[in-house]
């Protein structure tokens, strides 16, 4: 089974404070799981100030440039793992969060969710 992983940084968190340690650190550890077949995708996304919202709520779309002032949580990155079960998926998070943690960057918050069929099986 797929499980998506939402990576919620802190608000203030600007692309240079993250340490290069743990960009280091990082590197093997996505060899290793995208060998293994665990870690399907994963990566950074730009900060919302960069992105569109679409909503169409009204019947119509309507588009609004980023960044959204009523968004308390922005998402970060992301990663597509593969894991038989929740708790494979649980323990290959806590892989992730840990290296976070390791490195300097306590208040990072991971979302994790099954992925619903869709394309990707």
């Amino acid at each position: 089974m797929r499980y998506f992983l939402s990576i919620i940084p802190p608000t203030d968190l600007k692309p240079e404070d993250v340490p290069q340690s743990l960009m280091d650190a990082m590197g093997p550890w996505m060899e290793q799981n995208l060998a293994s077949g665990a870690l399907v995708s994963t990566g950074g996304l730009t900060p919302a100030d960069q992105g569109r919202r679409l909503k169409g709520h009204t019947g119509e779309i309507a588009v609004t440039d980023g960044p959204f002032a009523e968004a308390k949580e922005v998402i970060g990155g992301y990663a597509v793992f593969e894991a038989a079960d929740m708790a494979g998926a649980t323990t290959l998070a806590k892989t992730f969060l840990q290296l976070h943690l390791d490195h300097g960057l306590t208040d990072i918050v991971l979302e994790l969710r099954e992925i619903a069929g869709g394309a990707n099986y």
